[in-house]
């Protein structure tokens, strides 16, 4: 019987003992790695767009710094479908935040169970829906459905160029931020200090 020789990848860490000698070993495979990569995270930082948000501790930031982080470390995969999630959800709580009824007399918010109805509704109906209402601008908007295309390609398996879609997914993804949540949105920079947009004086 003739012998044959296979390339394999293999991990085992999971079948070793959670010793200290073991966490240290593994603790120093991960900082070579990194360090190997860091010359090039390093150049990728400097391609990111700039960002700026009304609110530093709203819960956007760190979805946002998530889908920066995984740019910088190289996984432009995962960077494509975490954008695409992040804007799919700064749309619908768009629509949240501007949806009113009327109901027995009075103007309110749908209840948590209507809302709920949302989430399953086709990411182009609800952009076409706030287009239409003027709660996206047209630039936020066709910046969706362009991120909303790419994130689908991925999941599909239909992506060729990872990097550059990467980049472009977070450059579409902060121009819905720029519509959405950042304060460029009611303000802007007028010698060195943030002035509301169409204020007087």
């Amino acid at each position: 019987m003739d012998e044959q020789f296979v390339t394999v990848y293999l991990d085992v860490t999971s079948n070793r003992p959670q010793n200290e000698t073991a966490l240290k070993e593994e603790q120093e495979l991960l900082l070579h790695r990194f360090q190997q990569r860091l010359p090039d995270a390093a150049k990728r930082k400097f391609e990111l767009p700039p960002i700026i948000l009304r609110n530093p501790s709203d819960p956007y930031l760190s979805l946002l710094t998530e889908a920066r982080e995984l740019f910088v470390v190289g996984y432009f995969y995962a960077c494509v479908a975490m954008c695409g999630i992040v804007c799919e959800r700064l749309v619908k709580d768009a629509l949240r935040a501007s949806l009113l009824v009327f109901n027995d007399g009075q103007v309110k918010s749908p209840s948590e169970d209507a809302f709920k109805q949302f989430e399953n509704v086709d990411m182009s109906r609800l952009l076409g829906f706030l287009e239409k209402a003027s709660v996206l601008d047209d630039a936020s908007t066709k910046a969706a459905r362009k991120l909303s295309d790419l994130r689908n390609a991925y999941a599909h398996a239909r992506g060729s160029n990872p990097q550059k879609d990467a980049i472009s997914a977070i450059k579409h993804l902060h121009q819905v931020v720029e519509g959405t949540i950042s304060v460029f949105k009611e303000y802007e920079l007028k010698d060195g200090a943030f002035v509301k947009k169409n204020a007087v004086g």
